[in-house]
């Protein structure tokens, strides 16, 4: 069969890989210049700079396989990135409190949280821990007995501190999200889970960070004579019908239809109702409700060494920074600092229409506002990777609405994949891909 992929993104090239493995012929499409969507670096200064996903989990063995398979899983390749992303949440602009691993039970023990709160916050675990036990880590759904619920304002009732210095800085530094972002189902299943942040080892590449897995899994796609990769190439309309299926293109400047026996829809979800205009009402309703964070990076040269500042901060929009939500700092060792911050989704919507530059002077605003001692610390380069559409939202109701959509079921020679039908790990999205291959090809 030819099956053509659109979206070049870990999902879609997952989806990629598993049906030429199977022998089908591919055209898989992507309207950047290189694939891997946001799981992607460029190298700046000397240093590989990631664009979008920083590092995986190991406990998402897909990935690991993967790796094998490419043969990229050296050792001497390969970075222990847990101690990394232990993390300081800077306390009403004047103390560090440093937190470990990612998860309730250890939030709850930590000394920051005042007594009585603490107890509050350690009587709701159990039903917590329920839902995490029982929850399919590979299945988001399983979580939709909390997903009535928002996540914070739920905890509020008990821990407005640990609300405020750890669940709205951490959802915010790994997925850029605000309160209303993300609902009760969602934080159990995806911080307790055998898959989740939790209690795991995070690990990366030491040549091109994150990005080397989709660089080199293009590479094995490009090369195979079963698959074209079309780089550069706009889909604009997806039509489907019981004999095969017609994608309507745009490549430098030119428009032309594709035609194959089936599509992999590997396009972000809030994309997806504009290239099926045909899509029947309830599924329409389903993608036109998904909503994207974005997750701005913002990249420093420093001309000082790292001195006695922290390997990381991460900043709560309780103390007024609602638009960056954390800053790291590595030492090059030259004289210089290497440094990036990262913006929540507010930041990034506020600032929609800003030119780059005034983006970069904005976000270097917002380093010195956190840390006062980098006023005259002189900014040798800088860059911004900018990232509208980085991290699927959760809100509450979102799984209850995923569960009406897959059970609608499959449509006629068309398979779905993406961040949206799971978690936004590199992991989870990728597995999402190879889901897709298989259901598809076990249907036609």
């Amino acid at each position: 069969m030819r099956i053509i992929v659109v979206g070049g993104g870990i999902a879609g090239m997952g989806a990629a890989d598993r049906l030429r493995e199977a022998g089908h012929d591919i055209v898989l499409l992507e309207q950047d210049a290189e694939a891997g969507g946001r799981c992607r670096s460029v190298q700046w200064h000397g240093v590989w700079a990631v664009t979008g996903a920083f590092a995986f989990l190991c406990a998402e063995t897909n990935l690991t396989d993967l790796a094998r398979k490419l043969g990229i899983d050296q050792p001497d390749g390969m970075v222990d990135l847990t101690a990394a992303h232990q993390w300081n949440v800077l306390v009403e602009r004047k103390r560090t409190e440093a937190f470990g691993a990612f998860d309730l039970i250890s939030a709850a023990k930590h000394p920051a949280i005042p007594l009585l709160e603490k107890a509050k916050l350690l009587a709701t675990l159990p039903k917590l821990a329920q839902v995490a036990v029982a929850g399919d880590p590979r299945d988001i759904t399983s979580a939709a007995a909390l997903d009535d619920v928002n996540a914070c304002e739920y905890f509020r009732k008990f821990s407005p501190t640990f609300v405020d210095y750890f669940l709205e800085p951490c959802v915010a530094m790994f997925c850029g999200y605000g309160e209303d972002d993300y609902s009760l189902g969602w934080t159990a299943w995806s911080t307790a889970g055998r898959l989740s942040w939790s209690g795991d080892r995070i690990w990366s590449f030491k040549e091109r960070g994150a990005g080397r897995i989709t660089f080199e899994l293009g590479r094995s796609l490009a090369a195979d004579p079963r698959v074209e990769v079309r780089l550069g190439c706009r889909a604009v309309e997806v039509r489907h019908h019981q004999d095969g299926v017609e994608v309507d293109i745009v490549a430098e400047g030119r428009a032309e239809t594709l035609r194959g026996d089936a599509v992999v829809m590997a396009a972000p979800g809030n994309k997806v109702a504009a290239l099926m205009p045909a899509l029947d009402a309830e599924r329409r309703a389903f993608f036109d409700a998904i909503d994207y964070a974005g997750h701005h990076i913002v990249y420093y040269l420093l001309d000082r060494p790292k001195g006695d500042l922290l390997g990381t901060y991460v900043l709560p929009a309780a103390d007024g920074f609602r638009r960056t939500g954390n800053l790291r700092f590595t030492d090059m060792g030259d004289g210089t600092t290497f440094a990036h911050s990262q913006w929540k989704d507010w930041g990034c919507r506020q600032q929609a229409d800003a030119s780059t530059a005034d983006l970069l002077t904005i976000a270097w605003s917002d380093v010195v506002d956190a840390l006062p001692q980098l006023a005259d610390t002189r900014v040798i380069d800088s860059f911004i990777s900018q990232q509208p559409d980085a991290i699927c939202k959760r809100p509450k109701g979102y799984i209850g609405n995923l569960r009406r959509f897959l059970d609608l079921g499959p449509l006629p020679r068309v398979a779905f994949c993406g961040d949206y039908l799971t978690n936004s790990t590199v992991g989870q999205a990728h597995w999402s891909g190879l889901t897709a291959a298989q259901e598809l090809m076990a249907r036609l």
